[in-house]
């Protein structure tokens, strides 16, 4: 949203929504002319440590508002409509599958909360296909698109909830996978968990797993097609700029983990397309950008203001055919730590104690199963990357802001 790492935002975890005062790529390119609307999930706010029971996401809507959306339609992750509702819950309600879908999320949620989850035996979601959440995410998109009366060019953020926890792709969806070729987890001796049933687990609960992650990919993709679909009968894909991204990966059994929150390749790498108006032949690119980079080339692609001060920049020079000079290093941020990542490199640093977490060679380790942040071999190398790249962002870090975070941390002794 902002253009700006979490150290500025104070943004260091799910438990701190940024301020509406932030900058805003969706306010500016609004005021560019554009109308504003987004359709899904947002995590724009957050009410607490966890989902604040009973609280309907229309009463958080000035906070949407505030950050420049004009057409607001909130869905809330799986997890919290469990306990808070939103238009899906609301839509839920009316074919009379509320009830059956929260027992399902609640009935997951008290299975990660014993210790031992088993996502490889998570049945499909309760609900018929055409009535998950993300179906009812990209049916509203389609509607949305087809009734949009034209008298701005607009700007609209499909936000689908998936792939997230519980893993309940359609039964359709999980035939589409042979368990026998479903890539492997990357697991070594080295490989730490605090789930011991994920370090545990057989290489074929860990494939039926990635089985039923890959679904919710697959139902997403076709739904993501309809959309293309509908843009250009109504619209004219002549037209479009049409992005997609996400926002984290999956470990997916790899390290003996689950979930997203670390700096593992497979939690940082995410999928990102960009697909010009009209098109152009595809074109690959493996140099090293960052999530911010796609706010600017946002705002680029609608002529709107920029963001100041962001480390952003656009990635519509790559479109244009003018290859850019590649950034040195890309950052990613989380829980009081930073992640610096050159072509060499990736090392981990937490801020509020000073010290290095992980050292990992891209070159040498690239499925990073030796940390050789104790090495005295690489104390130079650890040196060189702090000086270069870590100390110079010390003058955006809002100190105040990030105090609050450690304090969150202290008091209730979450991370996020």
């Amino acid at each position: 949203m902002t253009g700006l790492l979490p150290r500025t935002t104070g943004v260091w975890s799910n438990a701190r929504a940024a301020a509406t005062s932030s900058p805003s790529h969706v306010r500016n390119i609004r005021d560019a002319g554009y109308h504003t609307a987004v359709i899904g999930k947002t995590h724009l706010w957050r009410t607490g440590a966890g989902p604040q029971a009973g609280l309907h996401a229309r009463e958080m809507d000035l906070v949407l508002e505030a950050w420049g959306f004009d057409t607001r339609i909130e869905v809330n992750d799986p997890i919290g409509t469990g306990s808070q509702g939103c238009a899906y819950t609301d839509h839920l309600e009316k074919i009379d599958y509320l009830k059956p879908h929260q027992d399902y999320i609640r009935a997951w949620i008290t299975e990660m909360r014993s210790g031992s989850p088993a996502p490889w035996n998570q049945v499909p979601a309760p609900v018929p296909e055409e009535e998950d959440i993300d179906s009812f995410i990209g049916r509203t998109a389609m509607e949305w698109l087809a009734n949009y009366d034209q008298s701005k060019p607009f700007y609209l953020q499909v936000q689908f909830t998936g792939p997230h926890d519980p893993y309940d792709g359609p039964i359709r969806y999980r035939e589409m996978y042979d368990l026998e070729n479903v890539p492997v987890a990357l697991r070594s001796i080295e490989s730490q968990s605090s789930i011991s049933s994920i370090k545990e687990a057989t290489e074929k609960q860990i494939s039926q797993w990635r089985v039923n992650y890959y679904a919710n990919v697959s139902l997403i993709d076709e739904w993501v097609g309809r959309i293309v679909s509908q843009l250009d009968s109504v619209h004219s894909l002549e037209d479009c700029w049409i992005v997609l991204c996400s926002d984290h990966g999956e470990m997916l059994g790899d390290h003996n983990r689950m979930g997203k929150a670390n700096f593992y390749d497979q939690s940082l790498y995410v999928p990102c397309f960009i697909r010009p108006p009209g098109g152009i032949d595809a074109l690959e690119i493996h140099d090293l950008i960052e999530q911010i980079d796609l706010t600017v080339s946002l705002l680029d692609m609608s002529q709107a203001d920029p963001i100041e001060d962001s480390l952003g920049r656009s990635l519509l020079t790559y479109i244009n055919g003018s290859k850019p000079q590649p950034k040195s290093a890309v950052f990613s941020e989380l829980f009081g730590r930073t992640m610096v990542e050159t072509e060499e490199w990736k090392l981990s640093f937490n801020l509020a104690k000073g010290e290095v977490l992980s050292l990992t060679s891209r070159t040498d380790d690239p499925h990073e199963f030796v940390n050789l942040a104790h090495d005295s071999d690489y104390e130079l190398t650890i040196s060189e990357l702090i000086s270069e790249h870590i100390e110079p962002l010390k003058s955006r870090m809002d100190e105040g802001l990030f105090d609050q975070y450690q304090e969150y941390v202290r008091t209730t002794g979450r991370l996020n």
